[in-house]
């Protein structure tokens, strides 16, 4: 299964893919989640893992920074977390810095305790997952009851791909579906975000 090399980081905050997947609009479904949440007196916390040099990451600390949040972001790299704590550490204030944790996490283990995340983003990294569903239990575990579940990888669908893996590669739609209704993820919905990638919404339930 092919991972990506940390030495290609750049092309991650590239301006190609910058027009290609503008990380505002996944960001507002995931702002629409997390003012659920914040009713409650504890802060939101919001897990980006694959965070890479932080393109999601980035965002969702900006648009939130004014919110009582906690945001999680783990890698398996340590190139890649280097690359991603600099680059926090120049887009964000000194007080905003206490609201990001950054973690080195395993393709079968995230350093998260159980149910302790309001909202997990697993962003273009399902289609490098060995054993999907076991990394779905995982995700599963880390959440909490209710807690919402965002997965987006690049179509398989994509019959004139820009970027991105090889389409042998890539996951379609149907199959992440499938195996999110078979651990038990429930109001599973596809929002129509970037015509590059599937964006799928769900839910934890362990009722």
């Amino acid at each position: 299964m092919h991972k990506f090399d940390p030495a290609n980081h750049k092309r991650l905050n590239s301006k190609e893919r910058y027009k290609l997947m503008p990380p505002e609009l996944l960001i507002g479904e995931i702002e629409k989640e997390a003012f659920k949440n914040m009713k409650s007196a504890g802060a939101v916390t919001i897990a980006d893992v694959g965070c890479g040099s932080g393109f999601f990451s980035l965002s969702i600390i900006k648009r939130f920074q004014d919110k009582n949040i906690l945001l999680f972001a783990l890698d398996v790299s340590d190139e890649m977390l280097g690359i991603f704590n600099a680059n926090i550490k120049k887009e964000i204030t000194e007080e905003n810095l206490s609201k990001v944790k950054s973690f080195k996490c395993e393709e079968s283990f995230l350093p998260l305790a159980d149910n302790s995340t309001d909202i997990l983003l697993l962003a273009n990294v399902f289609h490098e997952i060995e054993d999907k569903l076991n990394y779905l239990q995982e995700i599963k575990r880390v959440l909490k009851d209710t807690g919402t579940f965002f997965l987006l990888d690049w179509k398989k669908e994509d019959l004139n791909p820009v970027m991105g893996p090889p389409v042998c590669e890539r996951v379609s739609t149907e199959v992440a579906i499938r195996m999110l209704k078979e651990l038990d993820f429930k109001d599973i919905k596809v929002l129509p975000l970037y015509s590059s990638s599937f964006t799928i919404v769900s839910k934890v339930s362990k009722k």
